[in-house]
Formats: structure tokens, C-alpha cells, sequence
């Protein structure tokens, strides 16, 4: 696959044992990058997104306006550079396979850009 590849040639690795917190637990993560993947109580990957600050995100999915009506679990990595520009490509480059390889429900764009994809 042509994206996987990409991320690959960076060697940039998606971790297989991303930990994983609830509402009562995200407190663990730290405010550090990464990516997350929303799932609901059925196991369903419902959505997938970036962040600079995983706690802070995670806080506002759990008790935002949704108040977390269909959050079950989370599961992420963090993702760290000393270079803020090179980080957020990173971001950017996880983000953009995952929603594309994974196709969570309610990610907007599920055909995110190739912008990030060579």
C-alpha cells in the first residue's frame, strides 16, 4: 500500500499495543502529542484524531457537548519531536492513514487528503 509505505520510508511505526483509558482513567495520559482512536461499548472505531496535548483532548471528548454519549474506551500513542514543524507532520501523516485505512464513522473527511501521502 502506497501510504503505508510512506509513513515506512520516515521509519515512523504505529505502535501495536497502544494503551488504552476509559472516562474514569484518561487522567493517566500525559499533555504530550499524539493520536487517539474513539471507540464506542460495542468495540466500534467511531472516530480517530490529533492532538498536542492527549489529556486535554481527552478531557474535553469525555465531558465536552457530547459528554461523551458514545465513548467507551480510547486507545493512543504519543507522538514527540524536538522540531514542532516535524511533529505536527507526523501528526498529520498518522492521522491522515488512519482515517483512511480505518474509516471511523464520524471522521468528516473518511478520504482525507494525500497531501501528506507520497
Amino acid at each position: 500500500m502506497a501510504e503505508w509505505e510512506s509513513i515506512t520510508k520516515l521509519n515512523v511505526k504505529i505502535p501495536e499495543d497502544e494503551p488504552e483509558v476509559t472516562r474514569e482513567t484518561y487522567k493517566s495520559t500525559q499533555r504530550r502529542s499524539g493520536i487517539y482512536k474513539i471507540f464506542n461499548q460495542d468495540e466500534e472505531l467511531m472516530y480517530v484524531g490529533q492532538t498536542t496535548n492527549i489529556r486535554r483532548r481527552l478531557y474535553e471528548h469525555f465531558y465536552g457537548k457530547r459528554k461523551g454519549y458514545f465513548i467507551e474506551k480510547v486507545r493512543y500513542f504519543y507522538v514527540d519531536y524536538n522540531d514542532e514543524f516535524i511533529e505536527q507532520s507526523y501528526l498529520n501523516l498518522y492521522e491522515t492513514y488512519l482515517i483512511r485505512d480505518l474509516k471511523p464513522r464520524y471522521n468528516v473527511h473518511q478520504t482525507a487528503p494525500m497531501r501528506y501521502l507520497k
